[in-house]
């Protein structure tokens, strides 16, 4: 709403806001009773549904091909993004509900917008930051960005160290960038207690097996690289 003479947005008032609510209430009443009074062959094609749903301000994830929004769905927009209609906490939530929308139907470049967006909030809730941190470095893990991927688990942790599908991410990515002392640790740390999971015991083996490689396959090089210079030393 803008100021007269100024054209300055003010919030909304707890009554505007009342009534913005009372209406989308009736809206999507309407929406859903109209559709229960009409026969299947009366209203959408199977083909066609998801693209007639899409229409409507409750339920489309585009903006029209004006770019214009319907008021109703500048409202829902304005009552569900807006900073000055919602805390950072609940501004956090949304933005990781949207994340997790993408995230279902594999975009993940998109939910990495979205979880991204939650992150700059920063909100003082623990869990959701580690669960944005978390959810990130799965859209990464699965676009192959695993170093990104390890900082995103390991800063998921920083939020919940117990969050065990962020260590166990932060151990497999760790292992895919050869990292393999941080795999290692994160594997032991998942392992403390009475949890012997058979996955994380393989991953902890396979960390070590590797270390193990790395190191024969460097001491191979330093020999490799002496051995000129030894020789140099035998006929001087």
């Amino acid at each position: 709403m803008a100021e007269e003479g100024t054209g300055l947005k003010q919030p909304m008032t707890e009554e505007e806001r009342i009534a913005l609510a009372q209406k989308l209430d009736k809206e999507l009443d309407d929406f859903i009773d109209s559709l229960e009074k009409k026969r299947y062959t009366e209203g959408w094609p199977e083909d066609k549904w998801e693209e007639e749903m899409d229409k409507h301000p409750f339920f489309m994830k585009t903006t029209p091909e004006n770019g214009q929004l319907s008021p109703l769905a500048e409202g829902l927009a304005k009552l569900k993004y807006d900073p000055e209609e919602n805390t950072p906490v609940e501004l956090a939530g949304n933005y990781k509900e949207d994340g997790n929308f993408n995230f279902k139907h594999k975009n993940y470049r998109l939910a990495i917008l979205g979880y991204t967006e939650g992150i700059k909030q920063r909100c003082d809730d623990a869990e959701i930051n580690a669960s944005l941190y978390n959810n990130r470095a799965a859209c990464h893990w699965h676009l192959k960005n695993y170093r990104s991927a390890l900082f995103d688990s390991e800063k998921a942790l920083t939020f919940n160290p117990k969050h065990a599908k962020a260590r166990l991410r932060a151990a497999k990515a760790a292992l895919e960038i050869t990292k393999y002392d941080v795999c290692i640790e994160h594997c032991q740390k998942l392992l403390e207690g009475e949890s012997k999971d058979k996955d994380i015991v393989e991953l902890l083996n396979s960390a070590k097996k590797k270390k193990l490689q790395q190191q024969r396959d460097q001491r191979k090089k330093e020999r490799k690289e002496l051995a000129p210079k030894m020789c140099r030393y035998e006929v001087s």
